[in-house]
């Protein structure tokens, strides 16, 4: 009888042998899984980041043209500002001399 107690432990111990290395294959599959997931889902994250990055970089170009147009639009008030200036100075003056003209004409 002690013979066959022994060979019922020996399967005994083979199955709990096949029960473990089944399990561990389970959680091997799991983690193997697992990490193409998160290799995906890192390879999305990069491709979102340099999106982002270059989305960035190229409002920040839009800026940079922003600043100088604001800065050109500003240069061309002022010389609006100066020619209607001028303008209204020559405009005076033609009528100086149209009333120069009018008073000699009359007078």
């Amino acid at each position: 009888m002690k013979k066959k107690n022994e060979a019922e432990q020996l399967v005994l111990e083979g199955t709990e042998e096949e029960e473990i290395l089944a399990r561990l294959s389970q959680r091997v599959e799991r983690a193997v899984t697992l990490i193409q997931e998160l290799r995906k889902e890192r390879d999305t994250l990069r491709s979102r980041l340099k999106a982002a990055e270059d989305k960035l970089r190229d409002q920040e170009g839009h800026a940079g043209k922003l600043e100088d147009l604001e800065s050109e639009y500003e240069r061309f008030q002022g010389e609006r500002v100066e020619i209607r200036s001028r303008i209204e100075r020559i405009l005076g003056s033609l009528e100086s001399l149209d009333r120069e003209g009018l008073a000699d004409s009359e007078g």
